[in-house]
């Protein structure tokens, strides 16, 4: 995708954000810090008792990062396939080409779908084994493969290491201080205590 720049890793890495809380602001000042310190992709996955539409907020993200790939869910919308077509066209359209799907197996038919209402977007289609695969058009396909979020900078050239061995193409890492410090200062000590994301 042209909108999103190469990995600084030898394999991507995803950033999984938390499900938000009611007050937006620190959630979205969180997401926006791991988009500057070099996330490939900004996930995005709320539990279905959420009161918020995800697509509604990654509608927001848009506004607030400028290189991570955003990943939201497949919409279920009563409105109608359609509708929900323009509502995706236009994230596309405000994410500059960042925006791309996620879902079951079973909905990847209707994820890629063809026609002139719904837009050509990348799709990553949950596998048994809880990890994705990317597909794009013109592409090979990519597996992605979810990871815990690192315990200091050794394990995580470990993970990056061990994936790229694998032929894994991205890790989907949960968000925490950590990995943010990790993205943004991969050369400095481990003994990083301090670190604190927006939401405590």
């Amino acid at each position: 995708m042209s909108g999103v720049p190469e990995s600084a890793w030898p394999v991507k890495v995803g950033v999984q954000l938390p499900g938000p809380p009611e007050d937006l602001g620190g959630w979205l000042a969180d997401a926006a810090a791991f988009d500057a310190a070099g996330a490939d992709a900004l996930w995005v996955e709320f539990p279905s008792d959420a009161r918020l539409d995800p697509l509604a907020v990654t509608a927001a993200l848009t506004t607030l990062t400028f290189r991570s790939l955003l990943v939201a869910p497949l919409p279920e919308s009563p409105t109608g396939q359609r509708a929900q077509g323009r509502t995706l066209a236009t994230i596309a359209r405000l994410s500059q080409g960042r925006l791309a799907l996620h879902c079951a197996r079973a909905q990847l038919a209707e994820a890629s779908r063809t026609d002139e209402d719904w837009p050509v977007l990348e799709i990553f289609c949950r596998l048994d084994d809880g990890g994705f695969e990317r597909t794009r058009v013109g592409a090979e396909p990519e597996r992605w493969a979810r990871t815990p979020s690192p315990d200091g900078r050794v394990a995580w050239r470990e993970a990056i290491g061990g994936a790229a061995e694998r032929g894994v193409g991205g890790l989907l890492v949960p968000a925490e201080p950590r990995l943010l410090d990790i993205l943004r200062n991969p050369d400095s000590g481990d003994d990083r205590r301090d670190l604190q994301l927006a939401q405590g």
